[in-house]
């Protein structure tokens, strides 16, 4: 079991995963980590990569402007991607 945890400073996600910046609570250090999506708003253990006390993060979730801003972006993808291939065939 963890035995300390690490504060969330700054969080981005991407596409692919969600990038942070923690702050371990034992020896203070900040450090910057990258977990999958599938984590999203899930609580993940890890070691801290400073001091190596094992801890555990709470991962936020993407807010509703995030998820609507993703699916946006999903969609123009789609979008290109039949027009490119509607445009291959003639």
């Amino acid at each position: 079991m963890a035995n300390t945890s690490f504060r969330v400073q700054a969080h981005k996600f991407s596409q692919d995963n969600i990038q942070t910046t923690l702050v371990c609570s034992k020896c203070d250090e900040v450090f910057q980590k990258e977990f999958p999506l599938d984590l999203e708003g899930q609580t993940t253990e890890f070691k801290c990569p400073v001091c190596g006390v094992p801890g555990e993060v709470d991962l936020p979730y993407k807010s509703a402007d995030e998820r609507e801003a993703l699916e946006e972006d999903f969609e123009e993808v789609e979008e290109e991607e039949s027009g490119e291939e509607f445009e291959e065939e003639y």
